[in-house]
Protein backbone atom coordinates (compact mmCIF):
# COMPACT_ATOMS: atom_id res chain seq x y z
CA UNK A 1 0.00 0.00 0.00
CA UNK A 2 1.34 3.43 -0.90
CA UNK A 3 2.68 5.42 2.02
CA UNK A 4 0.68 8.55 1.18
CA UNK A 5 -2.58 6.63 1.60
CA UNK A 6 -1.58 5.53 5.07
CA UNK A 7 -0.36 9.03 5.90
CA UNK A 8 -3.73 10.57 5.04
CA UNK A 9 -5.51 8.11 7.32
CA UNK A 10 -3.03 8.58 10.16
CA UNK A 11 -3.19 12.36 9.87
CA UNK A 12 -6.98 12.31 10.07
CA UNK A 13 -7.00 10.03 13.13
CA UNK A 14 -4.31 12.10 14.82
CA UNK A 15 -6.65 15.10 14.78
CA UNK A 16 -8.82 13.28 17.32
CA UNK A 17 -6.03 12.71 19.84
CA UNK A 18 -5.51 14.99 22.85
CA UNK A 19 -2.00 15.86 21.65
CA UNK A 20 -3.50 17.52 18.56
CA UNK A 21 -6.04 19.55 20.55
CA UNK A 22 -4.07 21.60 23.10
CA UNK A 23 -6.67 24.38 23.42
CA UNK A 24 -9.49 21.92 24.01
CA UNK A 25 -7.41 20.01 26.55
CA UNK A 26 -6.54 23.25 28.33
CA UNK A 27 -10.22 24.13 28.55
CA UNK A 28 -11.03 20.75 30.07
CA UNK A 29 -8.14 21.03 32.53
CA UNK A 30 -9.28 24.48 33.64
CA UNK A 31 -12.58 22.91 34.73
CA UNK A 32 -10.77 20.11 36.60
CA UNK A 33 -12.22 17.51 34.27
CA UNK A 34 -10.80 14.64 32.24
CA UNK A 35 -10.80 14.61 28.46
CA UNK A 36 -13.08 12.16 26.64
CA UNK A 37 -10.16 9.80 26.00
CA UNK A 38 -8.85 10.07 29.55
CA UNK A 39 -12.26 9.07 30.86
CA UNK A 40 -12.42 5.89 28.80
CA UNK A 41 -8.76 5.10 29.48
CA UNK A 42 -9.43 5.34 33.23
CA UNK A 43 -12.45 3.06 32.91
CA UNK A 44 -10.96 0.32 30.71
CA UNK A 45 -8.20 -2.18 31.31
CA UNK A 46 -4.99 -0.92 29.63
CA UNK A 47 -4.46 -2.45 26.21
CA UNK A 48 -7.99 -3.87 25.93
CA UNK A 49 -9.64 -1.13 23.88
CA UNK A 50 -10.72 -1.25 20.23
CA UNK A 51 -11.95 2.09 18.90
CA UNK A 52 -15.06 2.28 16.73
CA UNK A 53 -16.12 5.03 14.33
CA UNK A 54 -13.05 7.27 14.35
CA UNK A 55 -13.46 8.08 10.64
CA UNK A 56 -16.72 9.55 9.36
CA UNK A 57 -16.20 10.08 5.64
CA UNK A 58 -13.90 10.88 2.72
CA UNK A 59 -13.94 14.38 1.26
CA UNK A 60 -13.86 15.47 -2.36
CA UNK A 61 -10.06 15.79 -2.26
CA UNK A 62 -9.56 12.21 -1.11
CA UNK A 63 -8.84 13.09 2.49
CA UNK A 64 -10.40 11.31 5.42
CA UNK A 65 -12.83 13.17 7.67
CA UNK A 66 -12.58 12.26 11.36
CA UNK A 67 -15.69 11.66 13.43
CA UNK A 68 -16.45 14.36 15.99
CA UNK A 69 -18.30 14.74 19.25
CA UNK A 70 -16.70 11.94 21.21
CA UNK A 71 -15.06 8.51 21.27
CA UNK A 72 -16.40 4.95 21.38
CA UNK A 73 -14.66 1.73 22.41
CA UNK A 74 -15.10 -1.95 23.12
CA UNK A 75 -12.75 -3.00 25.91
CA UNK A 76 -12.70 -4.77 29.25
CA UNK A 77 -13.00 -3.99 32.96
CA UNK A 78 -11.21 -6.57 35.11
CA UNK A 79 -11.13 -8.79 32.05
CA UNK A 80 -14.88 -8.61 31.33
CA UNK A 81 -16.07 -7.06 28.03
CA UNK A 82 -17.75 -3.66 28.07
CA UNK A 83 -18.75 -0.95 25.62
CA UNK A 84 -18.02 2.63 26.54
CA UNK A 85 -18.77 5.94 24.87
CA UNK A 86 -17.64 9.38 25.96
CA UNK A 87 -19.07 12.54 24.49
CA UNK A 88 -16.71 15.50 24.13
CA UNK A 89 -18.39 18.85 24.71
CA UNK A 90 -15.30 20.70 23.38
CA UNK A 91 -15.89 19.09 19.95
CA UNK A 92 -19.14 20.29 18.40
CA UNK A 93 -20.69 20.39 21.85
CA UNK A 94 -20.39 16.62 22.19
CA UNK A 95 -23.33 16.25 19.83
CA UNK A 96 -24.27 12.83 18.58
CA UNK A 97 -24.09 12.57 14.82
CA UNK A 98 -25.69 10.06 12.54
CA UNK A 99 -25.40 6.49 13.82
CA UNK A 100 -22.38 6.89 16.10
CA UNK A 101 -23.61 4.38 18.66
CA UNK A 102 -26.21 2.24 16.93
CA UNK A 103 -23.78 -0.48 15.92
CA UNK A 104 -22.35 -0.74 19.44
CA UNK A 105 -25.81 -0.88 20.98
CA UNK A 106 -26.64 -3.75 18.66
CA UNK A 107 -23.42 -5.51 19.69
CA UNK A 108 -24.28 -4.93 23.35
CA UNK A 109 -27.71 -6.48 22.81
CA UNK A 110 -26.35 -9.46 20.89
CA UNK A 111 -23.46 -10.31 23.22
CA UNK A 112 -24.96 -8.95 26.45
CA UNK A 113 -22.02 -6.61 26.99
CA UNK A 114 -22.57 -3.87 29.60
CA UNK A 115 -22.47 -0.25 28.40
CA UNK A 116 -21.02 2.77 30.21
CA UNK A 117 -21.80 6.24 28.84
CA UNK A 118 -20.22 9.59 29.64
CA UNK A 119 -22.98 11.98 28.64
CA UNK A 120 -22.16 15.69 28.71
CA UNK A 121 -23.60 17.86 25.95
CA UNK A 122 -26.70 19.26 24.41
CA UNK A 123 -28.04 16.35 22.40
CA UNK A 124 -27.80 15.37 18.76
CA UNK A 125 -26.54 17.82 16.17
CA UNK A 126 -28.33 18.83 13.01
CA UNK A 127 -25.28 18.67 10.74
CA UNK A 128 -22.89 15.76 10.66
CA UNK A 129 -19.28 16.29 9.44
CA UNK A 130 -19.90 13.90 6.56
CA UNK A 131 -22.98 15.80 5.29
CA UNK A 132 -22.91 16.84 1.63
CA UNK A 133 -19.54 15.30 0.80
CA UNK A 134 -20.93 13.27 -2.05
CA UNK A 135 -18.32 10.54 -1.69
CA UNK A 136 -17.79 7.52 0.55
CA UNK A 137 -19.53 7.87 3.90
CA UNK A 138 -18.90 5.70 6.95
CA UNK A 139 -20.61 5.18 10.31
CA UNK A 140 -24.04 4.70 8.79
CA UNK A 141 -26.56 2.63 10.68
CA UNK A 142 -25.33 -0.92 11.27
CA UNK A 143 -27.49 -3.28 13.27
CA UNK A 144 -31.05 -3.56 14.47
CA UNK A 145 -31.52 -0.35 16.41
CA UNK A 146 -31.44 3.39 16.33
CA UNK A 147 -30.28 5.15 19.47
CA UNK A 148 -33.39 5.40 21.63
CA UNK A 149 -35.23 2.24 20.65
CA UNK A 150 -31.90 0.45 21.13
CA UNK A 151 -31.58 1.80 24.67
CA UNK A 152 -35.15 0.70 25.40
CA UNK A 153 -34.27 -2.81 24.22
CA UNK A 154 -31.15 -2.92 26.41
CA UNK A 155 -33.17 -2.03 29.53
CA UNK A 156 -33.32 -5.10 31.75
CA UNK A 157 -31.19 -7.12 29.32
CA UNK A 158 -27.81 -5.40 29.44
CA UNK A 159 -26.47 -3.39 32.39
CA UNK A 160 -26.15 0.28 31.45
CA UNK A 161 -24.46 3.07 33.39
CA UNK A 162 -24.47 6.80 32.62
CA UNK A 163 -21.89 9.19 34.08
CA UNK A 164 -22.80 12.88 34.05
CA UNK A 165 -20.07 15.38 34.95
CA UNK A 166 -21.27 18.55 33.23
CA UNK A 167 -24.37 19.94 31.52
CA UNK A 168 -26.39 17.08 30.02
CA UNK A 169 -29.48 18.09 28.07
CA UNK A 170 -31.87 16.79 25.40
CA UNK A 171 -30.55 13.57 23.82
CA UNK A 172 -27.72 13.27 26.30
CA UNK A 173 -30.17 13.49 29.20
CA UNK A 174 -32.32 10.87 27.49
CA UNK A 175 -29.36 8.48 27.39
CA UNK A 176 -28.97 9.00 31.12
CA UNK A 177 -32.70 8.48 31.68
CA UNK A 178 -32.66 5.18 29.80
CA UNK A 179 -29.72 3.86 31.84
CA UNK A 180 -30.07 1.52 34.81
CA UNK A 181 -27.70 3.57 36.94
CA UNK A 182 -26.93 7.30 36.77
CA UNK A 183 -23.81 8.62 38.50
CA UNK A 184 -23.39 12.40 38.59
CA UNK A 185 -20.74 14.78 39.87
CA UNK A 186 -21.57 17.82 41.97
CA UNK A 187 -22.32 20.91 39.93
CA UNK A 188 -23.49 19.02 36.84
CA UNK A 189 -27.01 19.20 35.39
CA UNK A 190 -29.54 16.91 33.66
CA UNK A 191 -32.56 18.26 31.80
CA UNK A 192 -34.55 17.80 28.63
CA UNK A 193 -34.38 21.46 27.55
CA UNK A 194 -31.19 23.46 28.02
CA UNK A 195 -30.77 27.12 29.03
CA UNK A 196 -30.96 28.47 25.44
CA UNK A 197 -34.30 26.75 24.88
CA UNK A 198 -35.69 28.02 28.17
CA UNK A 199 -34.53 31.55 27.42
CA UNK A 200 -36.07 31.46 23.94
CA UNK A 201 -39.37 30.09 25.22
CA UNK A 202 -39.76 31.86 28.55
CA UNK A 203 -37.28 34.74 28.49
CA UNK A 204 -35.53 33.39 31.60
CA UNK A 205 -31.75 33.33 31.79
CA UNK A 206 -30.71 30.39 33.92
CA UNK A 207 -27.48 28.49 34.37
CA UNK A 208 -27.56 24.72 33.79
CA UNK A 209 -27.36 24.17 37.55
CA UNK A 210 -30.20 26.59 38.27
CA UNK A 211 -32.32 24.90 35.65
CA UNK A 212 -31.65 21.22 36.36
CA UNK A 213 -28.86 20.77 38.88
CA UNK A 214 -28.11 17.20 39.93
CA UNK A 215 -28.39 18.10 43.60
CA UNK A 216 -32.12 18.44 42.99
CA UNK A 217 -32.19 15.08 41.19
CA UNK A 218 -30.33 13.52 44.11
CA UNK A 219 -33.16 14.51 46.47
CA UNK A 220 -35.98 13.52 44.11
CA UNK A 221 -34.63 10.16 42.93
CA UNK A 222 -33.47 11.12 39.43
CA UNK A 223 -29.92 9.84 39.96
CA UNK A 224 -28.43 6.93 41.85
CA UNK A 225 -25.14 8.38 43.09
CA UNK A 226 -23.85 11.92 43.61
CA UNK A 227 -20.05 12.08 43.87
CA UNK A 228 -17.41 14.77 44.03
CA UNK A 229 -15.47 14.35 40.77
CA UNK A 230 -14.95 12.33 37.61
CA UNK A 231 -12.33 9.88 38.96
CA UNK A 232 -14.71 9.00 41.81
CA UNK A 233 -17.60 8.62 39.36
CA UNK A 234 -15.55 6.25 37.19
CA UNK A 235 -14.52 4.15 40.18
CA UNK A 236 -18.17 4.02 41.29
CA UNK A 237 -19.19 2.79 37.84
CA UNK A 238 -16.53 0.09 37.97
CA UNK A 239 -17.71 -0.94 41.44
CA UNK A 240 -21.30 -1.22 40.22
CA UNK A 241 -20.35 -3.30 37.19
CA UNK A 242 -18.08 -5.51 39.29
CA UNK A 243 -21.13 -6.75 41.20
CA UNK A 244 -22.12 -8.65 38.06
CA UNK A 245 -19.57 -11.27 39.10
CA UNK A 246 -19.24 -13.06 42.42
CA UNK A 247 -15.95 -13.23 44.29
CA UNK A 248 -14.36 -16.53 45.41
CA UNK A 249 -15.17 -15.84 49.06
CA UNK A 250 -15.77 -13.00 51.44
CA UNK A 251 -14.81 -12.23 54.99
CA UNK A 252 -17.27 -11.02 57.65
CA UNK A 253 -17.11 -7.55 59.11
CA UNK A 254 -15.51 -7.26 62.55
CA UNK A 255 -18.88 -6.06 63.88
CA UNK A 256 -20.71 -9.26 62.89
CA UNK A 257 -20.38 -10.90 66.32
CA UNK A 258 -22.02 -7.91 68.01
CA UNK A 259 -24.97 -7.65 65.65
CA UNK A 260 -27.54 -8.40 68.36
CA UNK A 261 -26.67 -5.14 70.11
CA UNK A 262 -27.42 -3.02 67.02
CA UNK A 263 -31.24 -3.30 67.14
CA UNK A 264 -33.03 -2.03 70.28
CA UNK A 265 -36.36 -3.47 71.36
CA UNK A 266 -38.00 -0.11 70.62
CA UNK A 267 -37.15 3.30 69.24
CA UNK A 268 -35.18 4.50 66.22
CA UNK A 269 -31.83 3.12 65.06
CA UNK A 270 -29.67 3.35 61.94
CA UNK A 271 -29.87 0.15 59.89
CA UNK A 272 -26.55 0.71 58.08
CA UNK A 273 -24.44 -0.94 60.84
CA UNK A 274 -26.85 -3.90 60.78
CA UNK A 275 -26.35 -4.30 57.04
CA UNK A 276 -22.58 -4.10 57.37
CA UNK A 277 -22.61 -6.73 60.13
CA UNK A 278 -24.38 -9.17 57.79
CA UNK A 279 -22.52 -8.60 54.51
CA UNK A 280 -18.86 -9.02 53.62
CA UNK A 281 -16.16 -6.74 54.95
CA UNK A 282 -16.21 -4.32 52.02
CA UNK A 283 -18.21 -1.13 51.47
CA UNK A 284 -21.76 -1.60 50.26
CA UNK A 285 -22.85 0.33 47.17
CA UNK A 286 -25.92 2.24 48.29
CA UNK A 287 -28.18 3.56 45.52
CA UNK A 288 -30.32 6.69 45.85
CA UNK A 289 -29.25 7.27 49.47
CA UNK A 290 -30.91 10.71 49.70
CA UNK A 291 -34.27 9.69 48.21
CA UNK A 292 -36.86 7.62 50.04
CA UNK A 293 -34.48 7.48 52.97
CA UNK A 294 -36.68 5.29 55.19
CA UNK A 295 -35.51 2.31 53.13
CA UNK A 296 -31.92 1.49 52.14
CA UNK A 297 -31.26 -0.08 48.74
CA UNK A 298 -27.73 -1.34 48.14
CA UNK A 299 -25.59 -3.93 46.42
CA UNK A 300 -23.29 -6.00 48.59
CA UNK A 301 -21.87 -9.50 48.92
CA UNK A 302 -22.47 -12.31 51.39
CA UNK A 303 -19.53 -14.74 51.44
CA UNK A 304 -18.58 -13.54 47.97
CA UNK A 305 -22.06 -13.81 46.41
CA UNK A 306 -23.65 -10.62 45.09
CA UNK A 307 -26.96 -9.72 46.74
CA UNK A 308 -29.37 -6.82 46.73
CA UNK A 309 -29.99 -5.38 50.18
CA UNK A 310 -33.45 -3.97 50.87
CA UNK A 311 -33.62 -2.67 54.43
CA UNK A 312 -36.07 -0.61 56.46
CA UNK A 313 -34.32 2.28 58.20
CA UNK A 314 -36.17 3.22 61.42
CA UNK A 315 -33.82 6.18 61.87
CA UNK A 316 -35.90 7.97 59.18
CA UNK A 317 -39.67 8.34 59.66
CA UNK A 318 -39.62 5.16 61.81
CA UNK A 319 -39.09 3.10 58.64
CA UNK A 320 -42.51 4.04 57.22
CA UNK A 321 -42.88 3.22 53.51
CA UNK A 322 -44.02 6.41 51.79
CA UNK A 323 -44.96 6.74 48.13
CA UNK A 324 -41.43 7.86 47.25
CA UNK A 325 -39.93 4.98 49.21
CA UNK A 326 -42.26 2.51 47.52
CA UNK A 327 -41.11 3.73 44.12
CA UNK A 328 -37.51 3.28 45.21
CA UNK A 329 -38.23 -0.28 46.37
CA UNK A 330 -39.97 -1.22 43.14
CA UNK A 331 -37.20 -0.04 40.85
CA UNK A 332 -34.51 -1.71 42.96
CA UNK A 333 -36.36 -5.04 42.90
CA UNK A 334 -36.63 -4.73 39.10
CA UNK A 335 -32.87 -4.15 38.91
CA UNK A 336 -32.04 -7.16 41.09
CA UNK A 337 -34.54 -9.38 39.28
CA UNK A 338 -33.17 -8.44 35.85
CA UNK A 339 -29.57 -9.29 36.71
CA UNK A 340 -30.35 -12.18 39.07
CA UNK A 341 -29.14 -10.75 42.35
CA UNK A 342 -30.83 -12.55 45.25
CA UNK A 343 -32.53 -10.05 47.56
CA UNK A 344 -31.99 -9.87 51.32
CA UNK A 345 -34.85 -7.94 52.92
CA UNK A 346 -34.45 -6.58 56.46
CA UNK A 347 -37.94 -5.58 57.61
CA UNK A 348 -38.78 -3.11 60.35
CA UNK A 349 -41.65 -0.86 59.26
CA UNK A 350 -44.88 0.02 61.08
CA UNK A 351 -46.99 0.73 57.98
CA UNK A 352 -47.26 2.17 54.50
CA UNK A 353 -48.19 5.83 54.19
CA UNK A 354 -49.39 8.51 51.82
CA UNK A 355 -48.23 12.10 51.91
CA UNK A 356 -50.85 14.62 53.05
CA UNK A 357 -50.78 18.31 53.93
CA UNK A 358 -50.36 17.33 57.56
CA UNK A 359 -47.58 14.82 56.87
CA UNK A 360 -47.39 11.07 56.38
CA UNK A 361 -50.62 9.21 57.14
CA UNK A 362 -51.29 5.43 57.01
CA UNK A 363 -52.60 4.37 53.63
CA UNK A 364 -51.92 2.91 50.20
CA UNK A 365 -51.45 4.59 46.83
CA UNK A 366 -50.87 3.45 43.26
CA UNK A 367 -47.13 3.67 43.97
CA UNK A 368 -47.44 1.08 46.70
CA UNK A 369 -49.56 -1.29 44.61
CA UNK A 370 -47.06 -1.08 41.74
CA UNK A 371 -44.48 -2.60 44.08
CA UNK A 372 -46.83 -5.45 44.94
CA UNK A 373 -47.00 -6.27 41.22
CA UNK A 374 -43.23 -6.01 40.91
CA UNK A 375 -42.75 -8.43 43.79
CA UNK A 376 -45.32 -10.81 42.33
CA UNK A 377 -43.51 -11.14 39.00
CA UNK A 378 -40.07 -11.34 40.61
CA UNK A 379 -38.38 -14.72 40.13
CA UNK A 380 -35.05 -14.00 41.82
CA UNK A 381 -34.86 -15.57 45.32
CA UNK A 382 -35.64 -13.36 48.30
CA UNK A 383 -34.80 -13.94 51.95
CA UNK A 384 -36.69 -11.87 54.53
CA UNK A 385 -35.55 -11.20 58.07
CA UNK A 386 -38.08 -9.45 60.28
CA UNK A 387 -36.06 -7.42 62.74
CA UNK A 388 -39.04 -5.94 64.61
CA UNK A 389 -42.21 -4.71 62.90
CA UNK A 390 -43.95 -5.59 59.65
CA UNK A 391 -47.17 -3.62 59.96
CA UNK A 392 -49.80 -3.00 57.33
CA UNK A 393 -48.67 -3.96 53.84
CA UNK A 394 -45.03 -3.20 54.61
CA UNK A 395 -44.10 -6.91 54.63
CA UNK A 396 -45.64 -7.36 51.17
CA UNK A 397 -43.70 -4.43 49.76
CA UNK A 398 -40.41 -5.46 51.34
CA UNK A 399 -40.53 -9.17 50.56
CA UNK A 400 -43.54 -10.03 48.43
CA UNK A 401 -46.33 -12.39 49.43
CA UNK A 402 -45.38 -15.77 50.92
CA UNK A 403 -48.28 -17.19 48.93
CA UNK A 404 -47.07 -15.68 45.65
CA UNK A 405 -45.87 -17.66 42.66
CA UNK A 406 -42.37 -17.96 44.13
CA UNK A 407 -41.68 -19.45 47.55
CA UNK A 408 -39.54 -17.27 49.83
CA UNK A 409 -36.00 -18.59 50.09
CA UNK A 410 -35.96 -17.94 53.83
CA UNK A 411 -38.51 -16.23 56.06
CA UNK A 412 -37.18 -15.77 59.57
CA UNK A 413 -37.40 -13.33 62.46
CA UNK A 414 -35.22 -12.13 65.29
CA UNK A 415 -36.33 -12.39 68.93
CA UNK A 416 -37.16 -8.66 68.80
CA UNK A 417 -39.94 -9.30 66.24
CA UNK A 418 -43.44 -8.02 67.03
CA UNK A 419 -45.89 -10.87 66.51
CA UNK A 420 -49.63 -10.81 66.03
CA UNK A 421 -51.98 -8.65 63.96
CA UNK A 422 -52.26 -5.16 65.37
CA UNK A 423 -54.18 -3.64 62.44
CA UNK A 424 -56.56 -4.94 59.77
CA UNK A 425 -53.93 -4.75 57.03
CA UNK A 426 -51.33 -6.83 58.87
CA UNK A 427 -53.84 -9.68 59.02
CA UNK A 428 -53.46 -10.13 55.25
CA UNK A 429 -49.94 -11.44 55.80
CA UNK A 430 -49.21 -13.65 58.78
CA UNK A 431 -45.74 -13.14 60.13
CA UNK A 432 -46.48 -15.73 62.79
CA UNK A 433 -45.57 -18.38 60.21
CA UNK A 434 -41.80 -18.04 60.05
CA UNK A 435 -39.40 -20.70 58.93
CA UNK A 436 -37.61 -20.06 62.19
CA UNK A 437 -36.81 -17.55 64.90
CA UNK A 438 -33.05 -17.10 64.85
CA UNK A 439 -30.39 -15.33 66.84
CA UNK A 440 -29.12 -12.26 64.99
CA UNK A 441 -25.62 -13.71 64.79
CA UNK A 442 -27.00 -16.66 62.79
CA UNK A 443 -28.25 -14.41 59.98
CA UNK A 444 -25.05 -14.18 57.93
CA UNK A 445 -24.25 -17.88 58.29
CA UNK A 446 -27.75 -18.96 57.23
CA UNK A 447 -27.71 -16.65 54.20
CA UNK A 448 -24.25 -17.80 53.19
CA UNK A 449 -25.17 -21.47 53.29
CA UNK A 450 -28.46 -20.99 51.41
CA UNK A 451 -26.82 -18.89 48.68
CA UNK A 452 -24.27 -21.65 48.05
CA UNK A 453 -27.14 -23.99 47.19
CA UNK A 454 -28.34 -21.65 44.42
CA UNK A 455 -26.98 -21.09 40.91
CA UNK A 456 -24.77 -18.01 40.68
CA UNK A 457 -26.07 -14.80 39.15
CA UNK A 458 -23.89 -15.43 36.08
CA UNK A 459 -25.34 -18.92 35.66
CA UNK A 460 -28.90 -17.66 35.98
CA UNK A 461 -28.30 -14.79 33.52
CA UNK A 462 -26.69 -17.11 30.99
CA UNK A 463 -29.86 -19.23 30.94
CA UNK A 464 -31.99 -16.28 29.80
CA UNK A 465 -33.23 -16.51 26.23
CA UNK A 466 -35.11 -13.24 26.51
CA UNK A 467 -35.31 -10.53 29.12
CA UNK A 468 -37.80 -10.70 31.94
CA UNK A 469 -38.87 -7.05 31.87
CA UNK A 470 -37.58 -3.53 31.51
CA UNK A 471 -36.30 -1.42 34.40
CA UNK A 472 -38.24 1.74 35.17
CA UNK A 473 -36.60 4.69 33.40
CA UNK A 474 -37.21 7.41 35.97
Amino acid sequence: MRDYLLKKLRDAKALRLDASRPLAVEKVRSMHHLTARERTATLLDPGSEVEFGSIAARDNDGGWVPESGGVDFVGTINGHPIITSSTDYTDRGGGYGAARLEHLISLAHEHRWPVAFFVDGGGSRARHPRAGLGHLELSGQIGRFTLFDGMAELSGWVPTVAIVSGPSFAGHASLAGFSDIVIATRGSAIGMGGPPMVEAALGLTLSPQELAGVEMHDRTGGIDLLVDDEPTAIQSAKRYLNFLWDQPNGQPNASSEGIADLVPESGPYDVHPVIQAIVDNEPILELRPNFGRSVVTALARVDGRTVGILASNPAVDAGIISEATATKIGRFVELCDSYEYPVVSLIDSPYTAIETQTGLQPGLSRWHTRVLQTQQRRTVPIASIQLRQAGGFSGHLMAGSPTGHTVPLWQVAWPTAHLGSHDPFTATRSFNSFDDIIEPVETRLGLSRLLKHLPTSVERRSSHRKKKHTIDTW
